[in-house]
This record gives structure tokens, C-alpha cells and sequence, in this order.
């Protein structure tokens, strides 16, 4: 499948961050959808097949970790790779500490040379 076909999902309170993404994804040929919640995530996944989630971790009504518990207890959901965005690097939960560990982790700040291998590794992974 080629990156212009590849849709990511941004989970983000902050507009500035979603904003951001949206540009860096989208001047790299991504087709971006976006939601400012992980309740309002889990509609929208509903409604598109996506090839990546990248979410903020704390969130209002539902924070990323949640988020990752409920998509990943849904078969169609579950392979879905995501990646959780942490603005404090104490936020960052070790694997064995949870149920459903995100698939990788980016701290904010961030710049595209950090946030697009990520991307890259995670989109080629075997689904």
C-alpha cells in the first residue's frame, strides 16, 4: 500500500498539536483524520479503516491509555498500531506495567525527524 493511501488517525486535546500533525502527515502524503478525545476516537474509528492512531496520553474524558485498553479489546480494532505522544517522560508506563501497551511512544516537544521513522516503523510492521 503506498503512503498516499495510508490514513492516521490524531488523538489530541491541544488544537496546536493536532494542527502540527496534520501539516507534517499531510505534506508527507498522509490522509489525516482527527479528534480531540479518545471517546470521540473511538467513533471515528468506527466510521474510517485506518492504518495508525497517534494519541496524546492525557486527555480529558478519555486519555490515551484508555483509549489503547479499548481498541485493543476489539478484534477489529486491535491491530491497529498506536502511538502514544507524552509530554512528560514520567507519564510513560512500561509494557509489563500494562494490559495494552501502546506500540511506541514520541515525548513532546517533537520535531518530523523524530515523528517520521516512528511513523515509518510502525506502518510497515506485519499486520
Amino acid at each position: 500500500m503506498s503512503d498516499s493511501l495510508r490514513k492516521i488517525l490524531i488523538v489530541d486535546d491541544d488544537r496546536d498539536i493536532r494542527l502540527l500533525l496534520n501539516f507534517i502527515l499531510s505534506k508527507a502524503g498522509y490522509t489525516v483524520v482527527q479528534a480531540v478525545n479518545g471517546a470521540e476516537a473511538l467513533e471515528i474509528v468506527k466510521q474510517h479503516t485506518l492504518n495508525l492512531i497517534i494519541s496524546d496520553v492525557k486527555m480529558p474524558v478519555m486519555d490515551g491509555y484508555e483509549l489503547v485498553k479499548k481498541l485493543r479489546e476489539v478484534s477489529e480494532t486491535s491491530g491497529i498500531p498506536i502511538l502514544l505522544l507524552t509530554g512528560n517522560e514520567l507519564v510513560r508506563v512500561s509494557p509489563e506495567e500494562l494490559e495494552y501497551p501502546p506500540d511506541d511512544y514520541l515525548s513532546k516537544p517533537f520535531n518530523a525527524g523524530d515523528l517520521m521513522p516512528k511513523i515509518k516503523k510502525l506502518l510497515s510492521s506485519p499486520e
